[in-house]
């Protein structure tokens, strides 16, 4: 009778035993399944981001290369970014080139990653000083208003480029200080230990400017800083004489 007691108790000790090994065993492959079901959604949610930021990113470069565009020469382009004495219609373009720009940023800018989303935020408190009354500021004061813009707006563009994955993403670097004594144009031949990049070259640079239509139906941007955008041709038309 002791005997086969003991065995009972033995055989029931080793089916909890076995059973509780098996239950660990499971436990411990469920966690592993659930952990790499995690690791696998976080990843999918990272390369999600990183494509709706790669999106936004190039609508933004669009929107940048629209509101810069102009057909006019350097000089005469700065009363369409800065306000100084212009034609009403000069001031209405202006004030449409803002409009745009910033109705751009509002629509996709959240989408950036912060550190960006900083300098395209600095970047249209720029445009919005530029295009607003300064009775005080003097027309050098405008003159380089509009180039510390242009070259922000490069600087901005390549970080805008980074998010789309094209190019390394530049340094932090403070916006222009409208309100410094310096004359130097922000971004232009700075001095050692500034902390500011140097786009002297690009400043320097000859560029293509305006929306080009090729034979083959292609449209590119050409910017201030050159070809921004490819666009794929639009579908023709059907003509009438294309139906017999």
């Amino acid at each position: 009778m002791t005997e086969m007691l003991a065995a009972l108790l033995g055989a029931l000790l080793g089916g909890l035993l076995s059973a509780g090994g098996s239950a660990w065993q499971t436990g411990k492959v469920l966690k592993h399944e659930t952990a790499m079901a995690a690791a696998e959604r976080r990843e999918a949610e990272r390369v999600e981001d990183e494509r709706r930021q790669s999106v936004v990113a190039d609508r933004l470069i669009a929107a940048l290369a629209s509101c810069l565009t102009s057909a006019e020469g350097r000089l005469d382009a700065l009363a369409h970014f800065v306000r100084v004495r212009a034609t009403d219609d000069v001031h209405r373009d202006r004030d449409r080139r803002e409009s745009a720009l910033l109705e751009s940023g509002a629509s996709y800018s959240h989408a950036l990653p912060e550190p960006v989303r900083d300098r395209w935020d600095a970047l249209t408190w720029l445009v919005r000083f530029n295009t607003s009354t300064q009775p005080e500021r003097s027309d050098d004061d405008r003159r380089r208003d509009y180039s510390d813009l242009l070259n922000y707006s490069e600087y901005v563009r390549r970080s805008l480029r980074a998010v789309s994955g094209d190019d390394p993403m530049p340094p932090p670097y403070p916006a222009p200080d409208v309100r410094r004594a310096e004359r130097r144009v922000w971004g232009y031949k700075p001095a050692p230990g500034n902390n500011e990049p140097d786009l002297s070259d690009w400043q320097l640079s000859s560029r293509l400017v305006g929306e080009v239509t090729f034979s083959t139906g292609e449209v590119r941007w050409y910017g201030l800083n050159g070809l921004v955008e490819v666009l794929s041709p639009e579908p023709a038309e059907p003509r009438d004489d294309d139906n017999g």
